[in-house]
């Protein structure tokens, strides 16, 4: 098993089938996002090391479930496999097969060669970058990373749809400080950001969630989901 700590997960799904209703604005709202059989929907888990990013890819392969025993080992050197893995993410029968590739050093070294390599490769529709309270500096650096890196790879950013950032850990920093407090570093980035979706033409949206204890993270995903996931065609009028 991969390590929470030290690992960028990219994952490229496979099929998604079921049924879905207008998304609604509130995360509260939301019904089922998946409108019709489709294949190949990638997106990309980045972040520095020790944030979660790993947690998330085990949380979503517990169907969303309780993850507070999760402790893996630490990654080997090079990366490991992830086997593939179907995750029930609306009501009914609606699944998500997802087939991870691989996961690799979030490690500051890492981001130019196999942060890059796999932005290349997955030509992503969505991104989820996650953070925490701690180190502020270096993972400003990794966000302000992935920004340039949209801007600088426009092959491969060309089907952007959506780019979350999940503050993580609302367990551990929800009793001493705020998501406004924590994002108050990142005041130059969130600008960024907004321009950055305008001209490029994805959604972002920050949410802080806890993928220890799944509280806000369920309602995240399936926005995100539904973000890049791609839109049902509009019925001809008799």
């Amino acid at each position: 098993m991969t390590n929470i700590l030290d690992t960028l997960i990219t994952v490229i799904t496979g099929t998604i089938s079921g049924v879905t209703r207008t998304f609604t604005e509130g995360v509260g709202a939301l019904e089922d996002f998946f409108y019709v059989r489709i294949s190949g929907l990638p997106f990309v888990v980045l972040g520095a090391r020790q944030v979660g990013k790993t947690t998330l890819i085990e949380w979503l392969r517990r169907n969303m479930n309780d993850i507070a025993d999760f402790d893996p080992d630490p990654t080997a050197a090079g990366g490991t496999a992830v086997p593939d893995f179907a995750s029930r993410v609306g009501a009914g029968d609606n699944h998500l097969k997802i087939k991870p590739s691989r996961d690799v050093g979030g490690e500051y070294a890492m981001w130019e060669t196999d942060w890059l390599e796999l932005f290349r490769e997955a030509q992503p529709r969505g991104i989820i970058f996650v953070i925490d309270h701690s180190d502020v500096h270096l993972q400003k650096d990794a966000l302000n990373f992935v920004m340039q890196m949209i801007d600088d790879e426009p092959a491969a950013s060309k089907n952007l749809k959506a780019f979350f950032i999940l503050v993580n850990k609302l367990d551990v920093w929800g009793g001493e400080t705020t998501m406004d407090t924590i994002m108050h570093h990142y005041r130059n980035e969130t600008k960024r950001m907004s321009k950055q979706a305008e001209r490029v033409g994805y959604k972002y949206a920050i949410t802080q969630g806890s993928l220890t204890t799944g509280k806000g993270v369920k309602a995240m995903m399936k926005e995100f989901f539904n973000q890049i996931r791609p839109k049902p065609k509009e019925l001809s009028t008799l």
